[in-house]
């Protein structure tokens, strides 16, 4: 159940982060220029729309934090955040070359930001439970309904 879970996320992940065709290249290279704008806009709709597209780049890589700590066999933060850093970056170079999305690195930074709190989870759980063993059953219990309960949040957002 755990693997079936984690393997539902990585697919929702990548239909989420590729779903968007845009007619031309865009790039952002400057950090903190695109959060500044959103957050710095009058318009409260976009606003509103940016304060979630904010929030959603980072609770989206929260799993991948996760499981990227419970399935390797580094524990090591650094590490686990790095493969963050690295996927994330595929990601945009993929979305900016094949037109799947806009290449910024602000995405990159939250992106990261959501693993870096999905790998503290990870590890607090090891605290709190003493073992992988145990960990990884909180995992296998909390991922689906979490997962269920997000996308029915979403979807009533979305309505």
């Amino acid at each position: 159940m755990l693997y079936g879970t984690a393997a539902c996320y990585l697919l929702l992940l990548l239909a989420i982060l590729f779903r968007t065709a845009h007619p031309e290249r865009s790039l952002n290279l400057l950090p903190f220029h695109s959060i500044i704008d959103y957050l710095a806009g009058n318009n409260q709709l976009l606003h509103s729309f940016a304060l979630i597209n904010l929030v959603g780049n980072i609770v989206i890589f929260v799993p991948l934090g996760v499981y990227l700590t419970m399935f390797s066999g580094r524990k090591s933060l650094l590490k686990n955040l790095l493969l963050v850093l690295g996927f994330s970056l595929s990601v945009e170079v993929i979305q900016y070359t094949f037109k799947l999305g806009i290449g910024d690195i602000d995405d990159i930074i939250l992106n990261c930001l959501g693993g870096l709190l999905g790998i503290l989870l990870y590890k607090m759980l090891l605290k709190l439970r003493g073992s992988d063993e145990k960990a990884r059953q909180v995992v296998a219990v909390a991922a689906p309904l979490v997962g269920v309960a997000s996308f029915l949040l979403l979807y009533l957002y979305n309505m």
